[in-house]
């Protein structure tokens, strides 16, 4: 009964400002799991249930029951818009975001805008639909229609990997300019002078964050960059390659945006019997299953997958339990590791390289492990 002792409880509770992620504090666990302990919505352990009660009794918190009622009638259903999931990274996302939501109770809807903003709206509209309790959206090049028709509904959502300027929403992204940066600096540090960027859209915000990082460098070492905007046309992007490969200042190392571009470039390598890493090096953001299976193995900028998501997490979930706190930005750093396909320029790079002349060349081309 809630009786005049949990009123006086409740008046001090509310004078002092404590709040359900002091609760999640002080017990030390997550805002969710504390949810979870005052709800009953998903197993809890008993050693995690006292030490959530622990830090009720002793911070005299009350629980809004009012809020409690809401989220009881709540989907349980959340949901998740990317772009699609052919990179590894894309799809490390999908399956931790699954796996998290699962183990505390949620299903997931998986939805893709394929880049496009009108697709993402119409996704977004479909998600709200469906009632989902809160979601996570990779933006497409111009999101604002669905980000201002999830803040007209009041939906929860955590924008990841793709920062916007929108100040409305929690957003968990990586820091792409520091990491371009770094990559290009370890190039320029073993002798490399000339950087190709190949990349799907010169208009999207992470890859103009990319753009920026090579311009740092610019600034600090006498380098040459360049760049191959191919908008989904391999074969485009193949005769563009080719021309940089047979130019006369041939680039003697390339960073490619994600592992779908990797692949195809290393299919493109092979073809015109340009050696990796002796005549180019080659460095790729994401790090797939198959970078370690092919020879010289693949050097990769690898993207936090699992961080990503976790931080993802736990701003959904403080927004879905409708806890007042400033939007966040939460900014990952991706870790880089060289591997086979980057070396040090062979003496008289400088010169340009004919494809059609070398491909019957039997030099360390990119092979598979069988």
């Amino acid at each position: 009964m809630y009786d005049r002792r949990m009123a006086a409880k409740a008046r001090k509770a509310s004078a002092s400002g404590v709040r359900i992620k002091d609760v999640a504090k002080a017990a030390r666990v997550s805002v969710g799991t504390v949810s979870h302990v005052l709800s009953g919505s998903a197993h809890v352990s008993d050693a995690l249930k006292k030490r959530v009660q622990k830090a009720i009794d002793a911070l005299g918190y009350v629980p809004n029951f009012h809020a409690q009622r809401l989220r009881h009638t709540s989907s349980r259903v959340l949901g998740i818009c990317l772009p699609h999931t052919s990179t590894s990274y894309l799809n490390a996302l999908s399956e931790t975001f699954e796996e998290i939501a699962s183990r505390n109770g949620y299903g997931v809807m998986h939805v893709f805008s394929r880049h496009d903003p009108a697709t993402e709206l119409d996704r977004i509209k479909e998600l709200v639909h469906y009632r989902v309790d809160g979601l996570l959206l990779m933006p497409s090049p111009a999101p604002r229609e669905a980000l201002d028709f999830a803040a007209r509904k009041d939906v929860p959502l955590v924008i990841v990997d793709r920062p916007t300027n929108d100040a409305r929403f929690d957003q968990v992204t990586l820091d792409n300019r520091a990491a371009m940066r770094d990559a290009v600096l370890r190039l320029a540090d073993l002798g490399h002078q000339r950087v190709l960027f190949v990349c799907r859209s010169r208009s999207r915000l992470v890859t103009r964050h990319r753009m920026a990082g090579l311009a740092d460098v610019r600034r600090k070492r006498r380098i040459e960059t360049s760049c191959i905007e191919f908008q989904n046309d391999d074969a485009f992007l193949r005769d563009e390659l080719t021309r940089a490969l047979r130019g006369r200042k041939a680039p003697t190392a390339v960073v490619v945006s994600n592992s779908h571009q990797a692949s195809l470039l290393l299919r493109f390598l092979g073809d015109l019997g340009v050696a990796c890493p002796d005549e180019l090096s080659v460095v790729a953001f994401d790090d797939p299953e198959w970078a370690t299976l092919v020879r010289p193995t693949l050097s990769v900028v690898r993207q936090p997958a699992v961080a990503m998501i976790e931080a993802a997490w736990d701003l959904l979930i403080q927004r879905m339990s409708r806890v007042r706190t400033p939007v966040r930005t939460v900014a990952l750093e991706p870790a880089l590791e060289f591997r086979g396909s980057v070396a040090a320029p062979l003496s008289g790079a400088s010169t340009s390289r004919d494809p059609a002349r070398t491909a019957s060349r039997a030099g360390s081309r990119l092979r598979l492990l069988r």
